[in-house]
Order: structure tokens, then C-alpha cells, then sequence
């Protein structure tokens, strides 16, 4: 279930209070990450739903449609069109008909499955014709759910992952040959490009299609849409574009998740430029002028995981350290590798005691080696070593182990930070730091800061 967001994008949507969306977004993976609707709050008072899903096939996108629609009133839906040229993935469909409340609807779902689902129409119906066997490969995840992980906020996955190394004229499609053809539309999708649109037009929704930053979008791709936008009088904004990208100050080195979608720096410079289009084309409510609406969030947790997102993006020592500090429930782990005094200046001095951080570094003498231990809870564990080697260790209140170690030898300089006995130090000349969330059992990112250079060395979860 970890690995199951339909559960909670899905499945949050009924959680909304009637009438209390104007924006409706719809797709596939690409529209988890590629919008952020609690930006567009924030920024426009807009409120959006971002109901996408991995390889989620347009079929589902028009059913997910028609649900939403027995409790919501959108004037606006934005269509990421990535799905008319994917192929149908009907493991992926399963978690969506799964999650969907049993009605006519969701029958009309299954039943439309035939011809392209292998298995059996009536396990979707009765599911335990699909799960019964699983009852030897349970194990204790199959007990639970990831909440604290796999939170949804209006549809957007927060994860915390910044892909480096990308190649920017790989992104752009501005030199791809549009009449390459490599690969078509499906007819299946189409027909429910088809179907979607109908109904926007039957209940007066416009329709807007959009294509978010995509790798391995090409130029014979956006001109297959651009054809069929036009063919129906549609307006087709695709950021694959270079002029798009400059547009909404697109960085490839910070913005993306990993080849094919956006991360939540990304989403958000995306949202920001689509709500000034949205203010400018159609009638949208300021809904942060209404006492009453609530954006049913969780905003506290919102903002520490969008905080660890953003530790993940950049690679400016002082922003990731102010950052860092708005993130108060993690422990931080420092080691020195080589040495480190004269070389920290007054910001990143002044940053590092704001953290609690009671030595200054600038203080210790040629060889020595420094480790510390700041606490969730505001309590620092710091040890400095003439000899040239010092560590500290023990246990942290979940359970799990830690030692971090600091050796400043002439022919021996190293940075050791373990957790759970994996070694997370990024290992090079400068100051080592891992940020540990205790609660999700997680390293959020661990990081070098070459003090003499100011340049900063990052490893996420994504790199490793």
C-alpha cells in the first residue's frame, strides 16, 4: 500500500465538501506532480483537485469525471494530454476501480473494461476472485497504511526527490522533427478524449489541455495533440516548449523529480503561470475571500514535507540551511572531513547556531576532527578531537542506531555518519550533514558543504 497513491487521491476526493472545487485537473502521473493546487490557493485563491494517477488511462480519467461530478460543480477542467499516447495498463486501472464508491458509474467502468482488461470482469466486481491468494505473501505492510508518507494534498504527491545531471535540450522539442511520427495516438484513448469533452461541453465546463515538462515528449507528440486541440476548438498550452519553459522560470538542474515529471519546485512555478492564464481567460472565484472554505488539508504537515522537497532542489549552502531550520522535526547529524576552521563565514556561521549548533567551527585548531548530534528536541551532542578522530553513537527514541564519526589524520580523512548501520555521509572535504525524520524512519537528504568553495554536494533519495 505504500506504493499505492490511488488510495489517497482517489479516495481523499470524496473527502471534499460539496461544491467546493472550480478547477478540476485530470490525467496521469504527470498530473500528480506537475501541478500543485494548494499553490494555486495560495497564490489565486483558485481551488483545484489535481485527480491524476499512474498510466491513468483517459477512460479513467472520464469515469473519475462523471464521480467527482455527482458532488463537485467544476468550470474549468485542465486535461494533461500525456495519456493519448500510452498504451493501457490494466494494473494500474485496477487501483482506480478499486478505490471507486460502488454506483453505476463504477459499473459502467468495469463493463467498459472488456476487450482491454485480461483478467476476469467479475473479480473487479467481487475482488477477492483477484486477491485470494495472496494470503501467503501477506506481511506486516499489507496491515496498514503509509499515512504520514503517502499523504495526498488535493491530489499532489509531495515527494521529495530532485533528479540532477539532467539535459535541458533533451527537454525542449523545440528542434524534434514534428513529422516524425515515432509513435500514434491510441483509438481507445481518443474515443474517451472524445467522451470527455462531450460532457465538458453538455455541462458547461470548459476544457483546457495542457502538457507538462516531459523528457521523453517529442515534437511529433505535441503535434498529434496540437492537430486534435484544433480540430475540436481547444486551447493546447504544451511546456515542453523552450518559450513555455523560460516562461514559468524553469531550472532543469532543480525542478524535476526525475526524467518525466516535475517536482514540487516545478509544479509550483507551473501553477504559479497557470493561474495568472487562468485569471485572464475564464471566471474563477477567490476562494481565499471566503471565511468559510476550508482546503481540507493538513497544513502543518503540508509545509514540513513541501520544506523537505525543497531541501532536495537546491544546491545554495545558505538556502538549504535556512530551509533547513523552518524543519524542526528532524534530527541533524554534522561530521568535518578535513579541516574546517577560518573557513566558515558569518552567515553560514550565524545559520548553524540558529540550528543549535554550540561550537564554532572557525574555533577548532588544524587537525581537529568535529562531530554533533542536533536533536529534534533542541538538545546538541558535539565533540571535537585533537588526536584527530572522535565519534559519538547510541540509539535515537525509535529505536534505530546512529554513530557519526569525524577522522583528520594527514593520511586518513574521512566523514562517517551511520544510520541504522548504513553509512549516509556524503564523504568529501568540508562539513557533512544528514537530515533524519525519526517518525518516517527516513533520511530526508544528507549533503557536503566545501567550505572553501561554498559550493554544496547533495545526495537524495532519488541519487542513491
Amino acid at each position: 500500500m505504500t506504493q499505492n497513491q490511488e488510495e489517497y487521491i482517489y479516495g481523499n476526493l470524496y473527502d471534499l465538501n460539496a461544491d467546493s472545487l472550480d478547477v478540476l485537473i485530470l490525467g496521469n502521473s504527470q498530473a500528480v506532480y506537475g501541478f500543485s493546487p494548494v499553490e494555486m490557493y495560495d497564490y489565486a485563491g483558485i481551488s483545484a483537485y489535481s485527480l491524476g494517477g499512474s498510466s491513468a488511462a483517459l477512460m479513467s480519467n472520464y469515469y473519475w469525471m462523471l464521480e467527482t461530478c455527482k458532488t463537485q460543480n467544476p468550470s474549468l477542467v485542465i486535461l494533461d494530454v500525456s495519456g493519448l499516447l500510452e498504451p493501457f495498463r490494466e494494473h494500474y486501472e485496477r487501483k482506480r476501480i478499486d478505490v471507486m464508491r460502488y454506483s453505476m458509474t463504477k459499473v459502467e467502468n468495469i463493463l467498459a473494461m472488456d476487450g482491454l482488461a485480461e483478467d476476469s470482469l467479475l473479480s473487479y466486481f467481487v475482488p477477492m476472485l483477484k486477491y485470494h491468494s495472496r494470503w501467503s505473501e501477506l506481511d506486516e505492510t499489507d496491515f496498514g497504511y503509509g499515512v504520514d508518507s503517502d499523504l495526498t494534498y488535493r491530489g499532489q504527491d509531495l515527494e521529495d526527490y530532485c533528479r540532477k545531471g539532467l539535459h535541458y535540450n533533451r527537454m525542449i522539442i523545440d528542434d524534434s522533427d514534428p513529422e516524425a511520427n515515432l509513435r500514434e495516438m491510441y483509438d481507445y484513448q481518443v474515443e474517451y478524449f472524445d467522451k470527455i469533452y462531450t460532457y465538458c461541453q453538455e455541462n458547461d465546463m470548459e476544457l483546457l489541455l495542457v502538457k507538462t515538462p516531459k523528457y521523453s515528449w517529442i515534437g511529433s507528440d505535441a503535434a498529434q495533440v496540437q492537430a486534435l486541440a484544433d480540430s475540436y476548438g481547444l486551447t493546447y498550452i504544451d511546456f515542453n516548449w523552450e518559450a513555455m519553459l523560460n516562461a514559468i522560470g524553469f531550472d532543469i538542474d532543480t525542478d524535476m523529480k526525475d526524467m518525466d515529471h516535475l517536482n514540487v519546485k516545478g509544479a509550483e512555478k507551473l501553477s504559479d503561470w497557470l493561474c495568472d492564464y487562468m485569471r485572464e481567460n475564464y471566471e474563477l472565484p477567490d476562494r481565499r475571500e471566503d471565511e468559510d472554505f476550508d482546503l481540507q488539508i493538513n497544513r502543518e504537515l503540508y509545509e514540513t514535507e513541501r520544506t523537505d522537497a525543497y531541501l532536495c532542489s537546491t544546491t545554495d549552502p545558505v538556502e538549504w540551511l535556512t530551509l533547513l531550520k523552518k524543519h524542526t522535526s528532524c534530527d541533524i547529524f554534522l561530521s568535518t572531513c578535513g579541516d574546517v576552521a577560518g573557513l566558515v563565514d558569518d552567515e553560514t556561521a550565524a545559520l548553524l547556531a540558529d540550528l543549535g549548533l554550540k561550537t564554532d567551527l572557525n574555533d577548532l585548531e588544524e587537525g581537529y576532527g568535529f562531530v554533533a548530534w542536533l536533536t529534534n528536541d533542541g538538545v546538541s551532542v558535539e565533540e571535537a578531537a585533537a588526536s584527530g578522530y572522535v565519534r559519538i553513537k547510541g540509539t535515537l527514541d525509535n529505536g534505530v542506531a546512529y554513530q557519526v564519526v569525524s577522522r583528520n589524520r594527514e593520511n586518513n580523512k574521512q566523514s562517517k555518519q551511520l544510520i541504522d548501520g548504513e553509512d549516509q555521509s556524503v564523504n568529501t572535504q568540508g562539513l557533512n550533514i544528514t537530515v533524519y525524520d525519526q517518525e518516517q524512519e527516513l533520511v530526508i537528504e544528507t549533503v557536503c558543504i566545501d567550505l572553501e568553495t561554498g559550493e554544496m554536494t547533495c545526495v537524495t533519495r532519488a541519487d542513491s
